[in-house]
């Protein structure tokens, strides 16, 4: 399952965070301390606040985060297109046998 969340503080860590437990593959589209993620599917724990994102939340997501793409002529990219930013999310779900 596709979420989004947000590195977990470590307890007695001075301001350490980690991946939460419950994410086996992560860190993708971030937005600030937000990301997008794949969720456990064994029964670990997954708190019932974890926002769960289908093809088109992700596409939402992706669109309003102002999603860029590579671009030789400009070291920063460029914003993708709708297009683009589909090809990205079906990769992505693919890749993760989603």
């Amino acid at each position: 399952m596709i979420v989004e969340y947000k590195f977990h503080r470590v307890k007695g860590g001075k301001g350490r965070t980690s991946v939460p437990s419950f994410i086996v593959d992560g860190g993708y589209f971030s937005e600030g301390s937000k990301y997008v993620g794949i969720a456990a599917n064994d029964g670990t724990y997954i708190p019932e606040t974890l926002v769960v994102l289908d093809r088109a939340a992700l596409i939402t997501k992706l669109t309003n985060i102002g999603y860029t793409v590579h671009d030789p002529e400009n070291i920063e990219g460029r914003l993708a297109t709708a297009e683009e930013i589909e090809t990205a999310v079906d990769t992505f779900i693919s890749e993760h046998d989603i």
